[in-house]
């Protein structure tokens, strides 16, 4: 009989294929194969959930936005801050020039939400574009100095919101006091060295301007956002 001849045959084959090193070596590779792809598994899986955890510690905002949409908002947003900043720069200078109290507050108001909303270099160009407009206008004697502190004011409130979620109070009032303690830290060295005023002035100066820019530009920039942000408008 065929099969009973074959299936003695087969049986010898499988084994002579199995003892011999042949026989091992497609074992080892199925078990590596086998354990390549678990692996995998894991690790991927892995991956994914430092990729969630990561995006999460850095907040759901991107530092960098080169997009349309960003780089035209933030000229509009430019050009309103420019208009509110001439009018609120001129009610300081009536209380007193030395402390810029509702101007900080508008300051804080506006670099935060341009970043929140556009990123940067969009929090850049509006701040500089009011800095500019402020030195060319002579908005305050302290104008020159407003280049360097819209400036890096924005970038510190910037780097808050990358690293948060922006979901809460105390982010907010994070980013503005990285924001309002950076810009007014050029500010108090302007009152320095254009207005030649005495330390503790500067100090108590700088301080009122700090505090109103915090309170001020936590409150109403988390409030703003929060609202915006549910209309779907941004």
């Amino acid at each position: 009989n065929e099969t009973q001849v074959r299936k003695p045959a087969y049986l010898l084959g499988k084994v002579l294929v199995e003892g011999s090193i042949l026989g091992m070596m497609v074992k080892s590779l199925a078990r590596l194969f086998w354990l390549r792809t678990f692996f995998n598994k894991i690790y991927f899986k892995e991956e994914s959930e430092m990729q969630e955890i990561t995006t999460t510690m850095k907040g759901n905002h991107k530092f960098i936005r080169l997009d349309t949409k960003a780089l035209i908002g933030a000229v509009f947003l430019g050009l309103v801050f420019v208009l509110v900043q001439q009018v609120a720069h001129r009610i300081d200078t009536m209380i007193n020039p030395s402390c810029v109290i509702i101007g900080g507050v508008t300051w804080a108001i506006f670099t935060g939400l341009v970043v929140l909303f556009f990123g940067q270099p969009a929090g850049l160009i509006t701040a500089e574009v009011q800095a500019l407009i402020a030195v060319a206008s002579g908005l305050s004697p302290l104008a020159p100095f407003f280049i360097f502190a819209n400036g890096l004011g924005s970038l510190a409130f910037s780097l808050v919101a990358w690293k948060l979620s922006m979901d809460k109070w105390s982010h907010h009032l994070f980013a503005q006091i990285a924001c309002n303690v950076t810009g007014n830290i050029c500010v108090a060295i302007g009152l320095s060295v254009l207005l030649h005023l005495p330390l503790p002035v500067i100090i108590v100066s700088s301080t009122i301007s700090t505090l109103a820019g915090i309170v001020g530009g936590t409150i109403f920039t988390r409030s703003i956002y929060k609202n915006v942000k549910k209309s779907g408008v941004i």
